[in-house]
């Protein structure tokens, strides 16, 4: 442990229980959706449970992930902020939304079975689930996490584990099957990307908007009741990663572009 560590909070300085304590509270209330009688309300209690663990307890409390800071150091170091520049970090989050359901409708559409109920796959519900998911799920994961694990390992080691770990809280142990598994492995490319743009343009926004409009709109795009298996997975799978990829490379574009045209420091 070296000496800037031995400063920090005993949660903070060792990686099982920063880990654990900025995770794992998250992932719990999540039975508020089930447990909580009600249609929106358990949502919203979800929703405000995450802030107040995020936003409150991990950094004023529990000096997560980096120590007891202003708050304004504290969302830095999650990269909350800058949010700047808003309209280019948005509008990264909105095209590579569009890459990655415009690669599932393709796969949709190639299978000849797609239908689109925008009622029956877009409910009102939906809107207000996603905020829990593209907002908070970032924040723990591309946030919290992320800056626990590069504090203690390499950059790539610290990238891949954020990787992992993200796709393994989406296995159900209860349901194991091949197709979950692929499901997971699938989960896990899409937290790369999630963690590439975060580190690309410095900021969780993008990827929150981007988180949010895909779990929004991914199931309008994938209704193809009666699509013959495997073919159905395949083509999901085959134009879902092509669009991972693409929207990488847009990204990096973008970001490139930007700092091309910056004005060179005087």
């Amino acid at each position: 442990m070296n000496a800037q560590d031995a400063s920090l909070p005993w949660v903070a300085r060792y990686r099982q229980p920063a880990i654990i304590l900025s995770i794992l509270p998250f992932l719990l209330f999540g039975f508020i959706e089930m447990m909580v009688p009600g249609t929106y309300v358990p949502a919203l209690l979800y929703f405000a449970a995450a802030g107040v663990w995020g936003l409150v307890v991990c950094p004023l409390a529990l000096g997560l992930p980096n120590g007891r800071k202003p708050y304004g150091e504290f969302a830095r170091d999650i990269r909350l902020l800058p949010a700047a520049p808003v309209g280019r970090n948005v509008l990264i989050g909105l095209m590579l939304a569009a890459f990655t359901l415009g690669g599932i409708l393709l796969a949709s559409l190639v299978t000849g079975h797609f239908v689109f109920d925008w009622d029956g796959t877009v409910p009102p519900l939906r809107w207000v689930k996603g905020l829990t998911r593209g907002i908070w799920e970032e924040v723990f994961f591309r946030g919290f996490l992320l800056v626990i694990l590069m504090r203690f390992f390499s950059r790539g080691k610290a990238i891949a584990w954020a990787a992992v770990i993200f796709a393994i809280v989406h296995l159900n142990v209860m349901n194991l099957t091949v197709a979950s598994v692929v499901d997971v492995v699938s989960i896990g490319f899409m937290g790369l990307l999630f963690i590439f743009v975060v580190l690309e343009t410095g900021s969780l926004l993008p990827a929150i908007v981007f988180h949010y409009v895909h779990d929004v709109f991914v199931y309008l795009v994938q209704n193809t009741p009666g699509a013959p298996e495997p073919l159905q997975s395949v083509l999901f799978y085959a134009f879902l990663w092509a669009g991972l990829l693409a929207a990488a490379w847009l990204t990096r574009r973008v970001v490139a572009h930007g700092r091309a045209r910056a004005p060179a420091p005087a």
